[in-house]
């Protein structure tokens, strides 16, 4: 217990004396030190005062545009005279609240030449035609038309014909209630119906001009927050890329690493080091914030503060959520600049990557992700989750309530709640990479591997036994620009659509990935038999416990999808479902499974399990290597199928179909996985097309597991099937692997 305990201090110690050496090499930089902390102190001034001012005058035109203004009307026709008279005898008449109308009203008998110039000059605002008897028809209970004239030169802006139709609309109110009158009725026949809005304070009744603040509050602290995001990315840019590149560069990384600590000391001490400096970046930011709102809300227009609520608590969410985001950007950057052999080479690898922090950061302001939602699950994308939750807070639990219907105190723990998941998410991630991050550092060939030569744009580069890492990555990047690029010119006819999905996303990016970096196709893509070395029935085990696991998960999906999304899906699952039901209605089962099931299984498999998976796993057999490469790849498979309801499972898929790889050094078990999986719905399907016919108009608009799954109805005896066929599938996956040699555990490993 004693030695357990030393050495824990031992690693601290060595962990704490690689941050304090890489802090003071940092600090000595004085040019770098002023790009990552003090240049935010000079640019947000800039951008909030253009900001403040901007928004200033926009709520200036909102509320100048709202402000009733004089209304001047040219009246012409043989009714016209009279016409007048009535009209300003109801406006002189009227008492009480005049909800839209115009500050006054100027009513003007002319001729209809008169009319027209004064309309042209825009002496007038609107031109009206009176016809003959138009005050006795009103009086006759008749229905009058009046034909009203806006200028081609000076046309009418939308506040005036506002203003004119509520003035029109109140006068044609008078003429009913006198009607009512000369008929003998009582005025309750014209109001059947009256509500009340309950619940409201003195403060709940705003004024018009008090809204556009209060929308734009929320819009506002989105933009900042992400603006906060990026910066916080970059201040862990230059000490990552100076923590283990410019080791490499400068060669002394390799005595670094003789020294007596582990190689996970030194990465933790090096993510110590890096995480101050973000979280240095992170203060100077939220100061520089702070201070600039101070000033720049003495721009707005008065009264304009008294509208936004206490902003103590968003700040204290605000900074809790990116000192999280703060150390998951710190893991990022090492993890990425530890597969570089250069400063220069991570510099050109990390700026991709901060792009693609600005584009995770920029999805937490689209409009199907509103700030009442308090994040979710969504709380636990990250650098998505932490803008969400932050701006959630930063809009007021009492504002971001109210569309709910809940109050502020219901508010607040949901805030609490999403704040706990993006902190939870945040420390997970960080810490999977750190794992990444010392696997690496560990292995030779990313760390010797020399710096890069220039040679011909033509030459390929020198066989490889597995892919890289980055080319184990370029495939799916590259497909996933093919499907975002390309799914405008996507046939509806899935038969079309699907081979040329699958060609475009992962076989041509595959093929040319193939024909670019020569690699062992035998150790790359795990050729061979899950027990080359034991009886026929290991073989029939393992394949039969593989479909086993395809077909239970399928259902255990479905039903876990159906108990949290119930009915609601987006509208593209909903296309895709109906889409994919008369693709199995309509088509012979064969055709149907082929497309279905066999193709994308095949595909998909060849690029994220066999490519993928062997580039992030490499010739290391470190656990925590093998483990993060699983992850990362069925997270890059989750990716890569774009619907966000389906994800979840998607990446459980992909996990699980990781660990069949892995375990039986083959693809063949995770292909017959797949398709198994994917078989699922044509079964089901086969077995109760009678349910199905039935409830065909309502699963047109489910997603397609729990399209089927409502059909079934999904009974618990085959939720508990499905869980006992992935228990058994697993079970016959160990037991079929206990016969396997260590010479053919080494040849899977190689």
């Amino acid at each position: 217990m004693n030695n357990e305990s030393t050495g824990n201090v031992g690693h601290w110690r060595a962990a704490l004396a690689i941050a304090s050496r890489d802090l003071l090499e940092f600090v000595r930089d004085r040019r770098t030190l002023f790009i990552t902390l003090l240049l935010p102190m000079v640019t947000y001034p800039i951008v909030a005062l253009s900001s403040a001012l901007g928004l200033r005058t926009a709520l200036v035109d909102i509320e100048a545009r709202q402000a009733p203004t004089t209304l001047t009307i040219a009246l012409s026709g043989e009714g016209s005279v009279a016409f007048a008279v009535r009209i300003r005898e109801f406006v002189q008449e009227t008492r009480g609240p005049r909800t839209g109308w115009p500050a006054a009203l100027e009513c003007n008998v002319e001729s209809p030449q008169d009319s027209r110039a004064f309309l042209d000059d825009g002496a007038v605002d609107l031109w009206l035609e009176i016809r003959k008897g138009a005050v006795e028809a009103l009086d006759q209970q008749e229905t009058v038309t009046v034909e009203v004239h806006a200028g081609s030169v000076h046309p009418a802006s939308g506040h005036v014909r506002e203003q004119f139709t509520a003035l029109m609309r109140s006068f044609a109110d008078g003429v009913r209630r006198q009607r009512m009158a000369q008929a003998g009725l009582p005025q309750s026949v014209l109001e059947p119906l009256q509500f009340t809005f309950l619940q409201e304070g003195s403060g709940a009744a705003r004024s018009i001009d008090a809204m556009p603040i209060e929308n734009m509050v929320p819009q506002v602290a989105g933009a900042i927050l992400v603006l906060l995001a990026i910066l916080t990315m970059t201040g862990a840019f230059y000490p990552a890329i100076d923590a283990i590149a410019g080791e490499k560069e400068r060669g002394t990384i390799e005595t670094l690493l003789i020294a007596p600590c582990r190689t996970q000391d030194i990465v933790f001490g090096k993510f110590l080091a890096v995480y101050a400096i973000t979280l240095a970046t992170l203060a100077a930011n939220v100061i520089s914030i702070a201070l600039t709102a101070a000033v720049g809300l003495r721009f707005l227009p008065a009264g304009a503060l008294e509208r936004i609520d206490d902003m103590t608590l968003g700040t204290v969410v605000t900074v809790l959520a990116f000192m999280g985001l703060a150390a998951l950007a710190a893991a990022t950057c090492l993890a990425v600049t530890t597969a570089s052999t250069s400063a220069k080479e991570a510099q050109n690898t990390l700026t991709p990557v901060i792009l693609l922090v600005s584009a995770l950061a920029g999805a937490a302001l689209l409009p199907g992700l509103p700030a009442q939602q308090h994040g979710g699950v969504l709380a636990a994308v990250p650098f998505t989750g932490q803008v969400i939750v932050a701006r959630a807070a930063i809009s007021g639990v009492r504002a971001a309530s109210a569309e709910a219907g809940v109050g502020a105190a219901q508010g607040k723990p949901a805030i609490a709640l999403s704040l706990a998941i993006t902190l939870f998410s945040s420390a997970s991630l960080a810490w999977l990479l750190l794992r990444a991050t010392a696997a690496m550092l560990a292995d030779e060939e990313i760390l010797f591997r020399g710096p890069d030569t220039a040679g011909s744009v033509f030459a390929r580069p020198a066989a490889r036994t597995r892919p890289t890492i980055v080319q184990g990555v370029v495939p799916i990047v590259a497909g996933l620009a093919a499907v975002w690029y390309l799914q405008g010119f996507a046939p509806d006819d899935l038969l079309l659509a699907i081979p040329l999905q699958q060609a475009t996303a992962v076989l041509l990016p595959l093929g040319l990935s193939l024909g670019w970096q020569r690699v062992n196709l035998r150790q790359t893509f795990r050729i061979q038999w899950p027990c080359p070395d034991g009886q026929w029935w290991h073989v029939a085990g393992c394949t039969i416990g593989a479909a086993l696991v395809g077909s239970g998960l399928f259902v255990c999906g479905a039903a876990a999808l159906l108990a949290v999304k119930g009915t609601h899906v987006s509208a593209e699952t909903q296309l895709l479902s109906s889409r994919l039901l008369g693709l199995m209605q309509n088509q012979p089962w064969w055709l149907s499974w082929s497309l279905m099931a066999l193709l994308p299984a095949v595909c998909e498999e060849l690029l994220f399990r066999g490519w993928t998976l062997s580039a992030f796993v490499g010739k290391a057999r470190q656990r925590e290597r093998v483990v993060g490469a699983v992850v990362v790849q069925a997270a890059l498979f989750a990716l890569i199928h774009l619907l966000p309801e389906r994800m979840p499972q998607t990446f459980f898929l992909g996990l699980v179909l990781g660990w069949i790889t892995i375990t039986t050094g083959s693809l063949l078990p995770a292909l017959i996985c797949h398709v198994a999986h994917n078989s699922m719905p044509l079964i089901l399907m086969a077995g109760m097309a009678n349910a199905v016919t039935a409830t065909q108009g309502a699963e047109s608009a489910e997603g397609n597991g729990v399209a089927v799954a409502k059909s079934l109805g999904l009974p618990g005896g085959m939720v508990m099937l499905a869980i006992g066929c992935v228990a058994v599938g697993m079970i016959l996956i160990g037991w079929s692997m206990r016969s396997r040699s260590a010479d053919a555990i080494e040849l899977a490993s190689d």
